[in-house]
C-alpha cells in the first residue's frame, strides 16, 4: 500500500473538495474524462481530419481497459498528488474508474445513474442520468462522457479544436468546451494519441483556477470481454447511502 500523500484519505477528501467548483456535484470526478483507444493507420492529416479519424474509428471499440496514473497539479501544493488505477469501458456507456489499492474511490456509470464509491469511508453517492435534473448538472456529465463519442458531428457542437500536432509517434490534441457554461468547468482538454495506432497515452484537464489534472494510460487491453460484474454497484451492508443531488431538480 502506497504511504504517499495522495494516498491518506484526507489527500482525497482535499482532491474532492478542490473539484467541487469545477464539477460540481461529483467530488474526485474530473479524473472519470476518459478516453478509449482505437486502431487507424497514421498518415499527415490537416487538424480536423486528424480529430475525426480517432473520432470514426471510435465506433469501433467495443470496450478498453488499462492501467492510469493520475497527476494534480494544485495552486497550493508545490508538488503533484498522484494516484495508481484502472479505467475499464464497455459501449455504449459503460464506465468503471478505479483509484488506490486497496480502492478509495469508484466511479461506475450504470444505465441509470452515476455512482461514487468511497470504500474507506463507508459511502457510496447517487446521481441520476435522467433530464430531469439542473442544467450544471447536465454540463458537468457532458464533460465526464467526453471520452466517448459516438457521433462526430455532436461532438464538434459541444468542443471547438484549438490545434492538432504531431511530435515523433505523438499525435497531441487540445479543445476547449462550447458555451459558457462548459467553460465554467473545464477551459482545456488536451489528448495524446500514437500516431501509429491511436492509442490513447494520455489526457490533460485544465481547470478555470488554473488546477490539472493528467492522466496516463499504460498496458490497453482493447475489445476484450470484461466481467460485468465490474458494473456492479452493490456494497456490503453498513455503507452510507446519499443522494447529493436529490431536491436540486
Amino acid at each position: 500500500m502506497s504511504n504517499s500523500p495522495a494516498s491518506s484519505p484526507s489527500a482525497w477528501r482535499r482532491i474532492g473538495a478542490s473539484l467541487r467548483p469545477v464539477l460540481h456535484p461529483v467530488r474526485a470526478m474530473g479524473a472519470c474524462l476518459l478516453l478509449v483507444a482505437v486502431q487507424v493507420g497514421a498518415q499527415p492529416v490537416a487538424p480536423r481530419a486528424m480529430l475525426d479519424a480517432w473520432l470514426q474509428k471510435q465506433a469501433q471499440v467495443r470496450s478498453w481497459s488499462a492501467d492510469v496514473v493520475q497527476s494534480r497539479k494544485l495552486r497550493a501544493l508545490v508538488h503533484p498528488l498522484e494516484s495508481r488505477g484502472r479505467v475499464w469501458f464497455v459501449q455504449p456507456n459503460r464506465f468503471r474508474w478505479q483509484l488506490g489499492d486497496p480502492p478509495r474511490t469508484i466511479a461506475i456509470r450504470t444505465e441509470h445513474e452515476l455512482v461514487v464509491i468511497y470504500p474507506r469511508l463507508k459511502q457510496l453517492e447517487k446521481y441520476p442520468l435522467s433530464d430531469a435534473i439542473d442544467p450544471s448538472w447536465r454540463q458537468a456529465l457532458a464533460l465526464l462522457e467526453v471520452g466517448f463519442p459516438s457521433d462526430p458531428e455532436r461532438f464538434h457542437r459541444a468542443y471547438e479544436l484549438l490545434s492538432a500536432s504531431s511530435s515523433g509517434p505523438v499525435w497531441r490534441f487540445e479543445l476547449r468546451p462550447s458555451g459558457e457554461a462548459a467553460l465554467r468547468l473545464i477551459e482545456r482538454v488536451r489528448i495524446e494519441v500514437s500516431s501509429e495506432d491511436f492509442t490513447l497515452l494520455t489526457t490533460e484537464l485544465e481547470f478555470p483556477d488554473g488546477s490539472t489534472m493528467r492522466n496516463q494510460f499504460t498496458r490497453h487491453e482493447l475489445n476484450i470481454d470484461l466481467d460485468r460484474s465490474l458494473f456492479d454497484t452493490e456494497v456490503e451492508e453498513g455503507f452510507e447511502v446519499v443522494s447529493p443531488l436529490e431536491g436540486r431538480r
